[in-house]
């Protein structure tokens, strides 16, 4: 009964493994809604919210994926290739970035640039784990 057991969860686990995961076309792969909708919120403050990222790995070096940045820019979960992203220094405009369509392209596996269609670039950097947020209206 044991060996029947181990070998169903072994069928299991390696089918698993063989399924596709989200495509990394053009663009950078979105999270499936659902996953979106039950994202693992690890705590709550007042005016924040620490979230674990969800998005879909796969990114490759140098490439360049379509990206909208979030309402809130860099203030918003950057949730790209795993990761949350933080910004590396401020832009002159805190809301140079907001709901901007651009590129986002890694660099090397932890620091990507995430260049507007008009071509002002911000850098990135990979954060590790959960992120804080202040709540955005």
């Amino acid at each position: 009964m044991k060996a029947m057991l181990a070998l169903i969860l072994a069928v299991l686990v390696g089918g698993c493994s063989l399924l596709p995961g989200p495509a990394w076309g053009d663009r950078v792969a979105t999270t499936a809604r659902a996953a979106v909708a039950n994202q693992p919120v690890v705590g709550r403050g007042p005016s924040s919210i620490t979230l674990m990222p969800i998005s879909p790995r796969g990114a490759v070096i140098g490439v360049e994926y379509g990206y909208d940045m979030p309402h809130c820019g860099i203030l918003s979960p950057i949730d790209v290739d795993g990761s949350f992203w933080d910004a590396v220094g401020e832009p002159a405009d805190p809301v140079a970035f907001d709901g901007q369509q651009g590129a986002f392209r890694l660099s090397t596996t932890d620091t990507a640039v995430f260049t507007r269609a008009d071509g002002l670039a911000l850098d990135l950097t990979r954060h590790s784990g959960p992120k804080e947020f202040q709540l955005c209206s």
